[in-house]
């Protein structure tokens, strides 16, 4: 990996030039934006070559990513040529680099690293779906980038605040994009999310321009970590920005629902004070829940000033954080600079969880 660490994103292009040459019905399970798909690819080879001597916790990753890729209609004969293809984009990016030795590995490892899959969705498929069609009951514009909305899973969701899930609708039919919920799990089973548009996003503009009540969305198995986990005993601290405010919101609600004791403060940017739309809900819920903190955080410059330094500045300053449960989720360059800030003041990696919603 090593050695071709500056042509991964060459290898991600190139395997699946040569995926779909050795079995082109594969091309039917994927939609017509790759780009996404490549980039998931790549982060996924060197996450598990970075975890390579971490059973631990390579394992339990690679058996969410088989369990996952039931949605995609992945079989257990798609593995053989996908090990074919990845060997070869290897092979093809190293040249004359490539050993027999690193054939011979690569071809062990990935054998394993399917067995895994393999195994997770075998048992997977005993007790649940590939994925779960849900039916948009609500649906309303906040911002011209950004839209709220409640589906109906047509079955039962099992899911814990602070889990995503990755979502495709018909309207963009398979490519799928992740999403937290911003509810906890209720009586009447409705799942609640925050959709901003990215750019020129296929997915998310399709759900904020062009979604409507009675739209049926297909919804992959929850992933992720249960922030408002009942086993924990330290106060929590959340950092978000943006739409990462969903799984908080959601993390909260279970929590003012159990009547929890521990202490929670929840640091909240946003480009200026109109992005900072959950602000009047955390609010409320904080009329009910008192042990809940919450500070808004708006660069005094201005929406064009989006430094990243100032969340992971103000974090730091305002407390000593070492003893408590840490969630930090949102844009790519607040998360980065808040964890630098954490990780100063001494709070230990075990203690903190983390979300990436990319750019603002």
């Amino acid at each position: 990996m090593a050695l071709v660490e500056d042509h991964l994103d060459a290898i991600g292009a190139d395997f699946y030039a040569q995926l779909f040459t050795i079995a082109p019905e594969s091309r039917d399970l994927f939609g017509a934006g790759m780009a996404v798909q490549r980039s998931r690819l790549v982060g996924a080879l060197v996450r598990i070559v970075g975890n390579a001597d971490d059973r631990e916790t390579l394992v339990p990753y690679l058996e969410a990513l088989g369990r996952d890729h039931r949605k995609f209609g992945v079989i257990d004969e798609h593995y053989a040529p996908v090990g074919t293809a990845l060997v070869l984009a290897i092979r093809r990016a190293l040249g004359d680099d490539w050993t027999p030795r690193f054939e011979s590995a690569w071809i062990e490892a990935y054998d394993r690293i399917a067995a895994v899959m393999v195994g997770a969705a075998r048992r997977d498929a005993v007790i649940s779906p590939p994925w779960w069609d849900a039916e948009v009951v609500y649906h309303r514009r906040i911002l011209d980038d950004l839209a709220i909305m409640q589906v109906r899973p047509h079955t039962d969701y099992p899911y814990r605040p602070g889990q995503y899930v990755y979502l495709t609708t018909p309207r963009r039919p398979k490519i799928w994009r992740a999403y937290s919920m911003a509810s906890a799990p209720r009586d009447d089973g409705l799942l609640e999310f925050h959709v901003r548009t990215v750019g020129a996003g296929w997915v998310s503009s399709a759900l904020v321009w062009r979604t409507e009540p009675g739209d049926i969305l297909h919804l992959g198995a929850p992933q992720g970590h249960d922030v408002a986990t009942p086993r924990s005993e330290h106060d929590l601290l959340c950092i978000t920005g943006g739409t990462g405010i969903a799984p908080v919101l959601a993390t909260l609600q279970e929590l003012e629902q159990r009547q929890d004791g521990r202490r929670v403060h929840v640091f909240y940017a946003g480009r200026d004070r109109d992005h900072l739309y959950a602000l009047p809900h955390l609010e409320s819920i904080g009329v009910r829940y008192r042990r809940l903190t919450v500070v808004p955080v708006v660069s005094p410059d201005g929406p064009t000033d989006r430094s990243p330094d100032l969340m992971g500045n103000i974090v730091s300053a305002y407390g000593d954080w070492r003893k408590h449960r840490v969630y930090v989720a949102g844009p790519t360059g607040m998360v980065a600079t808040s964890l630098e800030r954490l990780r100063a003041q001494g709070v230990p990696d075990e203690q903190i969880v983390v979300d990436d919603y990319g750019l603002w």
